[in-house]
């Protein structure tokens, strides 16, 4: 399983004054937003300045993704294009309204040509994306991660994001996600008002298999942070079956461990 970032923060790419702030939060992974976030109007110039970001490459300690426009229209394919021949490009782009497996497989080979680095995310979040989540998972050797979309999903199925419990779709893309050895990404909490019930969600989004969630907000970072970390007890079970399991079979407490229990704690650890 890659090791990715547990807290993933939204910056519109239309306001560059936002790039250091975010950077200067608690925040893990930056996303650079080139879609949702900005009008129609103003794609080319929230371009524009996340490649002068980037190709000034500041140091920050998080890593920096960008969320490209979909791959279906030209704007997307452009700011595709435009990433994968910087050198000092993205950490991984992130893919959105992710539904063919073919074009998560064309933006590899883009990559790939141009001699880019960058990995890639996709932003599974419409009933067919769900439905397709496994052949996404499976699309390419360059996919870190799958990040479920919550308020597309919803508009998708007729409902609204604050009240609709997509169960199903979530842990649809757990599965996938597992299946084909990547990451699992929750969707943002939509209220930034209400620290209680994001960490509420925050547990339950890791009791179902996702390591990590998206914000929308610096103020939702320390929960997302917090509940997705491991505890203490579970680092220290972690060191004890690593210690009692070396080859990946032993005896911790009178209890065997296997294969499935070493590969947890080496997760965790």
């Amino acid at each position: 399983m890659s090791a990715l970032p547990r807290s993933w923060l939204f910056t519109p790419g239309s306001r560059p004054d936002r790039f250091a702030k975010a950077a200067a939060t608690a925040a893990e992974a930056l996303i650079l937003d080139l879609e949702d976030a900005v009008a129609e109007d103003r794609k080319l110039e929230a371009r524009g300045h996340v490649l002068a970001f980037l190709a000034e490459r500041p140091q920050v300690a998080q890593q920096v993704i960008v969320r490209v426009n979909p791959l279906g229209r030209a704007v997307g394919l452009e700011d595709l294009a435009a990433l994968a021949q910087l050198k000092a490009g993205p950490d991984l782009i992130l893919v959105p309204k992710a539904e063919e497996p073919a074009e998560l497989a064309l933006a590899a080979r883009v990559l790939e040509d141009a001699g880019s680095t960058a990995r890639l995310a996709a932003l599974v979040e419409s009933a067919r994306g769900v439905a397709r989540a496994a052949e996404v998972a499976a699309a390419t050797p360059r996919l870190a991660a799958l990040m479920f979309g919550a308020a597309d999903y919803a508009a998708d199925m007729g409902q609204q994001v604050g009240a609709f419990q997509p169960d199903f779709a979530r842990a649809s893309i757990v599965n996938a996600a597992a299946a084909g050895g990547i990451a699992a990404i929750d969707s943002p909490f939509f209220a930034i008002d209400r620290p209680d019930d994001l960490a509420a969600e925050c547990r339950r989004s890791r009791g179902v298999g996702f390591h990590g969630k998206a914000a929308i907000h610096p103020a939702q970072l320390e929960p997302i942070n917090e509940v997705f970390a491991p505890t203490p007890a579970e680092r220290d079970l972690a060191r004890r079956i690593l210690e009692a399991a070396p080859d990946g079979v032993g005896v911790l407490d009178g209890k065997m461990i296997d294969v499935a229990m070493v590969r947890w704690a080496k997760r965790v650890g």
